[in-house]
């Protein structure tokens, strides 16, 4: 394999499968130069570029410190482990250069405030509990305790990880929480009712409510079965358009 960009020591870009991908290993590009050839073995982590990140590797990842890319490898690891099979693997790229400007903005002490915070603990809680151990891991390596005292940081990590499971643009998250809001409010204000948010019985709701905004989002429908049959081809539900009125209208059309 063919060492095409040197980020760092242990992180380069070259080519596998006919696609450009971030190659990740102690010692791997150490001593060589662009169009040296990288042994295999020494290659411990593949992340594969799609459409336009190939052209923005350097805008994005262009200084940044190699401890950087460590823990956004542990992030994005312990995120395909607790979320199989939805993280995009684009979710380095730009989760790196987040990382990266966030302990550059903590080290001078400003502080950016997530208002979606309470919205996110609330919908994406397995999302947040990684960005919190992300969050940590960036103040003990870079020494910046402060960034513990706000859930803000956490808050942004988890947005950028439900944005990598949409696989669509960089609002995705941001959308998806406030339809989720919104229609919550619907059920609560329609029915009537006050709804504790503890109760297990919630939890399960709001995940049947964030599959729904996804396929609202994404504009389709997969036809399968319960039990796995169907055609698996995507296609819009005769009630979208209705749910979509309900949505729009804040309930007025119940």
């Amino acid at each position: 394999m063919q060492i095409s960009k040197i980020l760092n020591n242990n992180v380069v870009i070259t080519e596998k499968d006919q696609a450009e991908v971030v190659a990740m290993g102690r010692g791997l590009a150490f001593g060589k130069k662009i169009g040296d050839q990288i042994a295999v073995d020494k290659i411990e982590k593949f992340y594969t570029l799609k459409g336009d990140e190939s052209s923005r590797v350097d805008e994005l990842l262009a200084g940044i410190p190699d401890d950087i890319f460590l823990i956004t490898d542990k992030v994005i690891t312990l995120a395909k482990e607790k979320i199989p099979g939805k993280i995009n693997d684009s979710l380095f790229l730009s989760l790196a250069d987040h990382i990266n400007a966030t302990q550059l903005r903590a080290q001078e002490g400003f502080v950016i405030k997530n208002f979606l915070l309470w919205d996110i603990k609330r919908f994406f809680p397995t999302e947040f509990s990684i960005g919190k151990k992300a969050v940590a891991d960036i103040s003990d390596k870079f020494d910046l305790p402060h960034l513990l005292e706000t859930d803000n940081e956490a808050g942004f990590i988890a947005m950028h990880i439900v944005n990598s499971e949409l696989g669509r643009g960089e609002s995705s998250a941001s959308e998806l929480t406030k339809l989720m809001e919104e229609m919550l409010t619907i059920v609560k204000y329609s029915l009537k009712v006050a709804i504790n948010e503890e109760y297990i019985f919630f939890q399960r709701f709001v995940t049947h409510l964030k599959f729904f905004s996804e396929r609202v989002l994404l504009d389709d429908n997969v036809d399968m079965n319960n039990d796995g049959s169907g055609s698996l081809k995507r296609y819009k539900k005769k009630s979208f358009d209705w749910y979509k009125e309900v949505i729009t209208s804040n309930g007025a059309v119940l």
